[in-house]
């Protein structure tokens, strides 16, 4: 595991540059966007004051470790005017918390003194009052931040152990934990730098508003960690022993709680470089097996553009939520349902002919596409009305002409596979 980890923070550290972005305000100091972990837990009925109560529980556990990295903040919702966090003890934090059961709950509490910045350390819950959610059904939430040192510095195994700790205090519907892109409080200024970011790096969590109603009917996305309900295995997957049953991946590992499991895809997080290795393979195998409790829709992960700066809409916010989907993934039995009771077989997917183009011929679609090259897996982007060129391995400078490219997302968003 410490060598996976020390790969994972050395790739993080070369791509550094290209997922963080210092802020003109401060740009020795503060950043509008930057990378790191990122988890959520999706609420129902936070307004409960056994919810209420979980929720301060979080607080208080997250201050136990991360604490004395909290600076400013606020408790009601009012961003204009932010209080030190240390002003306020941890007890009487919690007090305030569950005092609000009647009310909305929105608190903030963060590393940094300038909402304009881009936190490291970060806390945030969200719960509307009862009326409000039961007439507009979004749900309340609880998020944190942390910088991906904490892999190292914190570790591995107790970071999932937090996760599944908080999974049985809040109970949420699902949620998750992994890589992401950390955002400012005004998340929406810096969207069309996500749109690219999220192309260029598969394995980060691109968020919007986490109240989508929409998440009701199941989970956003996989990550490294995804947490699901009892109730949710239990209408959409069957049940916890069925899905361990399906899964033959060692790397997949599960983590019940009670009510609920946390699903760890691999030892460590992965950035999903689209350079060199776009599709995780554990991060594959738990969409596949996951896949049927995923949320049919979520909303645009961007606003509407201001200048002509290209952002999510609808239709690229479900290609990506879908992006693991048109990858075969390996080590999971996929179960037909209208096959006959006890009986399991492969998706047909998996014995469906990909499109492929050879080398010197013309592209028909444009997208990712892999190869076999001297042993090694490789990938490209080709694109359509061009003639695949030769390939040439920067490393040893030797050119293939008759390669057989496989394509696996197309940018268009259209079927990958002939059948």
């Amino acid at each position: 595991m410490i060598d996976k980890l020390q790969q994972l923070l050395d790739e993080y550290r070369e791509n550094e540059t290209k997922f963080t972005y210092a802020h003109y305000l401060d740009p020795d100091n503060a950043f509008a966007l930057k990378t790191g972990l990122v988890g959520c837990f999706y609420l129902n009925q936070a307004y409960h004051a056994e919810k209420r109560q979980a929720i301060a529980q979080v607080l208080a556990l997250y201050d136990r470790y991360w604490g004395t990295k909290l600076h400013y903040g606020y408790f009601n919702g009012d961003p204009n005017k932010l209080y030190p966090y240390q002003d306020i003890n941890i007890n009487e934090k919690v007090s305030i918390i569950t005092s609000m059961m009647g009310n909305d709950l929105n608190f903030y509490w963060s590393n940094v003194d300038n909402l304009e910045f881009v936190p490291e350390y970060f806390i945030s819950a969200y719960s509307r009052v009862e009326w409000h959610e039961e007439l507009h059904r979004g749900l309340g939430y609880l998020q944190i931040y942390l910088p991906i040192r904490e892999l190292e510095s914190f570790g591995i195994d107790k970071l999932v152990e937090f996760i599944s700790q908080i999974s049985e205090i809040l109970q949420p519907i699902h949620g998750f934990f992994g890589l992401g892109i950390l955002h400012a409080h005004e998340y929406y200024d810096y969207q069309y730098l996500e749109y690219e970011l999220a192309h260029q790096f598969l394995g980060l969590d691109i968020s919007n508003i986490e109240s989508d109603l929409r998440f009701r009917d199941g989970f956003k996305c996989i990550n490294w960690l995804t947490v699901l309900s009892d109730e949710l295995i239990r209408d959409k997957l069957g049940s916890l022993a069925e899905l361990k049953q399906q899964n033959h991946d060692e790397a997949i590992t599960f983590y019940p709680y009670t009510g609920g499991v946390v699903i760890r895809a691999g030892e460590v997080p992965q950035l999903g470089d689209v350079s060199h290795n776009p599709y995780p393979q554990h991060y594959v195998n738990v969409n596949a097996l996951l896949k049927a409790a995923r949320s049919p829709e979520i909303g645009s992960l961007g606003f509407g553009s201001i200048n002509g700066e290209v952002r999510f809409n609808n239709r690229s916010s479900k290609e990506w939520q879908s992006r693991f989907d048109d990858v075969i993934a390996t080590d999971i039995a996929i179960i037909d349902e209208s096959a006959d009771e006890g009986v399991g077989r492969q998706d047909d997917k998996t014995k469906a002919i990909r499109h492929s183009v050879n080398t010197g011929e013309l592209c028909r679609h444009s997208g990712l596409y892999s190869a076999t090259i001297n042993g090694k897996l490789e990938y490209r982007e080709l694109a359509s009305g061009y003639i695949v060129a030769p390939f040439r391995d920067n490393e040893t400078g030797n050119i293939y002409r008759e390669v057989t490219w496989q394509l696996l997302r197309r940018d268009d968003g259209g079927e990958v596979f002939t059948k």
